[in-house]
């Protein structure tokens, strides 16, 4: 099965929902192969930690013998088909890269999001001026700026994401784009932070002392059964860690960020909405 016809956020979904079914019925990773003809358990084992889609065969001879309610095998055997059908994205060099690809598919399946950006406004909160002002001169800039666009749908759809956006006050004057850009564009944070499910926090530059967040960038991504996984972003590589110890490390850096760093939300507004007169009287 070629890799980027592979919907990766269904696959971890599945995978979640094969262990719950296996443990439910008691079976162990060794004892499921074994009885469903399984070559070895380590797919078994794969396929619940969203490594490996198992074929649409294997799936059924396992759903037979945990001996799954009829709506719940066909929930989950149409779960496979949907993880195994040719996503929207096209990977390549006429594409898009197969990280993009992945981080799309994962945010479009997340219930939660902890964006920790030191450098710049996060990518689900920047404005299309503002991503094509990063973006610049590349060929696929426009295809880009688009898809970054798009991503933003996850925080106004019917059940949004939660996006707890942690940012350094830098980025919030760091001159990317022109004087009028950057106003739109806080001015646009400051809409976002409005909603619900959107938390804003800042984080001042002059905070004594080291803090996680000056170690890097980093994307925590939470789903509704799947465990979580982190994505590094740097400049031309990108590394999801899928891996419990690592994601637990970045969950409990960015609560320490969010509880004894960052501003709250209400004193972050204000310091946004301050910038952004400032801004605005010097055009």
């Amino acid at each position: 099965m070629a890799e980027n016809t592979v919907n990766y956020a269904l696959v971890r979904e599945l995978g979640a929902e094969l262990q719950q079914a296996r443990e439910r019925a008691g079976r162990s990773q060794r004892e499921l192969a074994r009885a469903a003809e399984i070559s070895t358990n380590s797919r078994i084992s794969e396929a619940e930690s969203g490594k490996r889609l198992l074929t649409l065969a294997e799936f059924e001879r396992i759903f037979d013998r945990l001996e799954l309610a009829p709506a719940e095998r066909e929930r989950l055997l149409e779960l496979a088909r949907s993880a195994e059908a040719p996503g929207e994205l096209n990977v390549g060099q006429s594409g898009v890269g197969r990280t993009l690809a992945q981080l799309i598919e994962y945010e479009r399946a997340a219930t939660e999001i902890i964006d920790a950006s030191p450098l710049l406004i996060p990518g689900l909160l920047q404005t299309s001026d503002y991503a094509r002002a990063i973006m610049g001169d590349q060929p696929d800039s426009e295809l880009r700026v688009a898809l970054r666009s798009g991503r933003r749908d996850i925080l106004t759809r019917r059940n949004p994401v939660q996006l707890l956006a942690l940012i350094d006050s830098e980025a919030l004057v760091r001159p990317v784009a022109p004087p009028p850009v950057m106003a739109d564009q806080l001015q646009h944070v400051l809409r976002l932070a409005e909603q619900d499910n959107v938390t804003v926090q800042v984080v001042s530059s002059t905070t004594p002392g080291y803090h996680p967040m000056l170690a890097g960038p980093f994307e925590v991504i939470k789903f509704a059964k799947a465990r979580p996984i982190v994505l590094l972003d740097h400049h031309r590589s990108s590394a999801f860690l899928r891996q419990e110890d690592d994601v637990v490390e970045f969950v409990e850096a960015a609560e320490t960020i969010r509880r004894k760093v960052a501003m709250t939300p209400r004193e972050s507004h204000e310091v946004i909405a301050r910038i952004v007169r400032g801004m605005e009287t010097t055009r």
